[in-house]
């Protein structure tokens, strides 16, 4: 094969990808020194397939053309991977993340916010136009009336107690003032007998009034707590008195309150509809409060610790980035599943991201105790066959745009991340998408002595 074959080879295998073959009219020239090679020297010798270095020159990888040709690094991780144990499994909402707004009493609905609106505590939701609100009104205007009527019966019964306990001085006087004098009068000793045979009742009457006075009082205060309820403020503040008169006297609507931040997530009244008692109106989910629920085997129980540090990673296929994890605390469930033979593994993010929703599968990452055999580590996904080896392509750390085909020399693996027992160092990135693309455009076969491929396909001299 001559020195002109592996470009052509080169060039078919770029026509497979649409980008590449606009990148052949705009990709950026080489540095000072470089140009495109049209006609190679026929004898220019190819590297060792068998040489595990990376093919002279590299790959050129602009900006431009990382961007078309979807190119994402990741950077080389320490990582105990034949001490990690990975659980799939899903987000779920904690307990306290979703709220139910449900109307308090029958009547005609109109809510105030719209799907997927953000709110905040305190925000108006809906309002509720009830008659069954304004029947409640009536009776506790009733019940402060009642209030007004008891406190004056009472009143009553207390002046007529004390009018006779002042008679009945008065008359005690003038009996001693004559008893003084050595004279008596029948008429005044029995009206005086009578009178004070009559202080019992008036007294037995005066306590029968008070506590006629206290039980509405308390009827008042019931009939103050219902509204409270179901307004969802406090007794003192439905009490207090505004232009006039109490501040429940002036609410004409109920009004949903938002308890919680968060978003509405279902609308499930339509503006103007009717309602009964307990209806669902809406419900808000705040989405970042979750927790990571794992399935993990029986047989396993004994790897995993109470307070053990977890990861939680996105899934394999994912458009997620790799690095985007979450560390957290694991904690074991309860109890464990008898018929699934499994136990539950739960972790609460010390960080949420956007990805991180409820019923979003992703994996949890536990190294256990003891742990500490790490290896570099690049994803599982990096690693590409080309030929008889497998390749990746490591990011010159000279030149940024520019990436070196390396030969891997691969250690153990967790299904997702695998070791590198050679090859890198900290502080290096791999290709961690686009890797095929680019296999396609520097291939299995070597630039000659003296140039360099771009992933273009086109061949560039290296001065």
């Amino acid at each position: 094969m001559n020195g002109i074959e592996p470009i052509r080879a080169r060039l078919r295998a770029a026509a497979l990808f649409g980008a590449m073959i606009v990148l052949a009219a705009i990709a950026p020239g080489c540095g000072s020194g470089s140009a495109p090679a049209t006609n190679p020297p026929e004898n220019a010798a190819k590297s060792d397939p068998a040489d595990p270095a990376p093919a002279a020159g590299g790959i050129e990888l602009t900006e431009g053309i990382r961007e078309n040709l979807g190119i994402r690094f990741i950077d080389v991780e320490r990582r105990a991977i034949a001490d990690t144990r990975r659980v799939p499994g899903v987000f779920e909402l904690l307990p306290g993340a979703r709220h139910e707004y449900r109307a308090p009493l029958r009547g005609r609905v109109t809510p105030r916010v719209a799907l997927f609106e953000e709110v905040q505590a305190g925000d108006l939701l809906a309002t509720i136009n009830s008659p069954q609100w304004r029947q409640l009104q009536h009776e506790a205007v009733e019940a402060e009336g009642e209030i007004k009527m008891s406190e004056a019966r009472r009143d009553v019964a207390r002046a007529r107690l004390a009018e006779t306990r002042g008679l009945l001085t008065k008359l005690d006087d003038r009996l001693a003032n004559l008893a003084a004098a050595g004279a008596r009068d029948a008429v005044l000793e029995a009206e005086a007998t009578a009178l004070r045979g009559s202080l019992p009742r008036l007294e037995a009457e005066l306590r029968e009034q008070e506590a006629a006075v206290s039980e509405a009082h308390e009827h008042y205060q019931s009939r103050l707590r219902t509204l409270a309820s179901i307004t969802g403020r406090t007794t003192e503040a439905l009490d207090e008195f505004v232009g006039g008169e109490h501040v429940w006297t002036r609410i004409t609507e109920l009004e949903l309150r938002a308890e919680a931040p968060g978003r509405v997530a279902t609308l499930d009244a339509a503006s103007g509809a009717w309602l009964e008692e307990g209806a669902l109106v809406l419900v808000t989910i705040a989405a970042d409060q979750v927790h990571f629920h794992a399935e993990a085997p029986q047989s396993d129980i004994g790897l995993y610790q109470e307070g053990q540090t977890a990861r939680i990673a996105p899934a394999q296929g994912s458009t997620v980035d790799l690095r985007e994890t979450a560390a957290g605390t694991l904690q074991l469930g309860l109890t464990a599943k008898e018929g699934a033979r499994t136990v539950s593994l739960y972790v609460k993010p010390e960080i949420t991201a956007p990805w991180m929703r409820a019923g979003v599968a992703a994996f949890l990452e536990v190294t256990l105790r003891g742990g500490a055999r790490e290896y570099w580590a690049i994803p599982k996904s990096a690693v590409i066959q080309d030929g008889l080896e497998q390749v990746y392509f490591r990011r010159d750390p000279k030149d940024p745009d520019r990436v070196l085909r390396a030969v891997a020399d691969l250690g153990e693996s967790d299904g997702r991340w695998v070791a590198l027992r050679s090859g890198v160092k900290a502080g290096d990135q791999v290709v961690m998408e686009g890797a095929y693309a680019l296999k396609l455009a520097g291939g299995t076969d070597r630039a000659p002595d003296g140039y360099h491929y771009h992933a273009d396909g086109s061949l560039h001299t290296n001065h």
